[in-house]
């Protein structure tokens, strides 16, 4: 384990031992049983969820938007990151408990950015006319495309992925998702947070009070930024005068200073944070010593530090998620045989097979010398025909055309019937390219785990992926499945 991070999270456990209430803790603790109230709950979960009201229990948590089928594989890598990292760290600090939260972002509205996904070569849409928080929208305009994605697993009807989709039927996919999401992490103790939840929210008015009737939390992410461009760094967030929108039956509207409003404590769960006030929000009402993230949440997390300072809320720790590519066992041998490492396929697909025909002795022939063959063989012969014959040297060299071109056929035929003693290998070259890096993509960013689930069973590649993750290892880590 990285020692600095080891320190960092001894500091960080100070700091949430003296600024986290009881009150709040206790606050947390009833809403989130309540939410699990009514749901099957492992032994794991049962466990995490009486540790909340213990003052020496935190969270390690990551977050995403709601998404479809849980989107690209990274979803799933944040999720067990933050589980295996939290199970590691008891090891650490015996006498403390750790709690993996994955905080369910349902009140975002960016419908458009998560309506897709991409499974089997197809990509599959939710058709939706709905605005507003995703997480507030009906499931019924979804059923259509759940009951389709069902027929491409009809061979396996006993598989989980059918009690999966049933998951997402609720009211709302907000619920669903949660649903859906539990199902899969349960049995890890994951601990969701759907912070769409008045008391929550309520609790966080301090925070909302601050935004709507002072410009400190404007200021105070001005600043930083400043700092950071100072710094050559990124800075993907703008903030706003009030970083808050309204919720509305379908909308999600952002409050602007310019026009007259009132709020007041009891108002707060019509409140909506963005991205500025979400990570101070999640901070205000969990126990957390540490966010784990991808590269643009990292950057927009490191643009907050002094909103935080404002608010007198500590820091967490910024922890970049770990990546992955998945393959298979069938892969590995292959690459094996090939006399390649795994890293090498990360490479362009062209190289990689010039690459596999060098190593393979496919030295294309020289027919050089045959073409100085057949030159002087034509000059010799047109020669004679000039000496005994010159009437007939234009037909003699049409004669001479056709044969060259017959000779190049020949030649070509040749290569081709050659070389296809490689087109097998060449052919799984190219197909496990594509499966690594699709169109040129990281596969962590554009694939799905139901690609590899052909058989509908999701959890145990879950399972896989997670036996295998190393969460101190940034570099990119190989998942070998069956």
């Amino acid at each position: 384990m990285n020692s600095a991070l080891l320190s960092g999270i001894a500091q960080q456990i100070a700091l949430k031992k003296k600024s986290f209430r009881t009150e709040q803790r206790e606050l947390l603790s009833k809403v989130v049983n309540e939410k699990y109230s009514g749901l099957s709950v492992s032994k794991k979960l049962r466990s995490n969820l009486l540790l909340l009201e213990d003052s020496n229990t935190f969270t390690i948590t990551t977050g995403h938007q709601l998404c479809l089928m849980t989107g690209p594989l990274y979803f799933i890598y944040k999720i067990l990151h933050v589980i295996k990292l939290s199970a590691d760290l008891k090891e650490k600090f015996p006498d403390q408990h750790f709690v993996p939260v994955y905080w369910m972002a349902s009140e975002d509205h960016d419908f458009e950015e998560i309506r897709s996904f991409l499974l089997f070569g197809q990509k599959w849409s939710w058709e939706s006319t709905q605005k507003g928080a995703v997480g507030r929208f009906a499931t019924s305009d979804l059923e259509p495309l759940l009951k389709e994605l069902g027929s491409k697993f009809q061979n396996h009807p006993d598989s989980e992925i059918h009690e999966l989709l049933d998951c997402l039927t609720k009211d709302n996919y907000g619920d669903g998702f949660f649903s859906f999401v539990h199902a899969l992490f349960n049995d890890y103790g994951l601990l969701i947070i759907d912070a769409d939840n008045p008391h929550l929210k309520e609790s966080a008015w301090p925070i909302w009070n601050k935004d709507l009737y002072t410009p400190e939390i404007h200021q105070a992410v001005q600043r930083q930024t400043e700092q950071l461009h100072e710094q050559g760094l990124p800075t993907p967030i703008e903030s706003k005068e009030t970083n808050l929108f309204k919720l509305a039956a379908e909308k999600r509207e952002r409050i602007k200073k310019t026009d007259t409003f009132f709020y007041q404590k009891t108002d707060s769960a019509q409140l909506s944070p963005n991205v500025v006030l979400r990570p101070v929000y999640q901070e205000w009402i969990l126990p957390n010593l540490a966010y784990i993230g991808g590269p643009s949440e990292i950057a927009y997390w490191q643009q907050l530090p002094q909103v935080f300072a404002c608010i007198d809320l500590p820091f967490p720790l910024i922890i970049q998620r770990v990546g992955g590519i998945i393959i298979q066992e069938k892969d590995v041998a292959f690459v094996d045989k090939l006399g390649f490492e795994l890293e090498d396929f990360l490479s362009d697909k062209a190289e990689l097979k010039n690459r596999y025909l060098k190593k393979a002795g496919d030295q294309e022939p020289n027919y050089g010398h045959l073409d100085l063959l057949w030159s002087d063989y034509k000059d010799a012969f047109l020669k004679i025909v000039d000496g005994e014959l010159p009437p007939e040297r234009r037909m003699i060299e049409a004669e001479l055309t056709r044969i060259q071109k017959q000779r190049e056929t020949l030649e070509q035929r040749f290569e081709k019937t050659r070389k296809s003693k490689f087109d097998k290998a060449l052919k799984q070259i190219e197909q496990l390219s594509e499966k690594i890096q699709p169109k040129g993509q990281l596969q962590e960013r554009s694939s799905n785990i139901l690609n590899f689930c052909p058989d509908g069973e999701v959890s145990a590649r879950i399972s896989a992926i997670y036996d295998q993750l190393d969460p101190y290892n940034q570099e990119k880590q190989w998942f070998v499945l069956l």
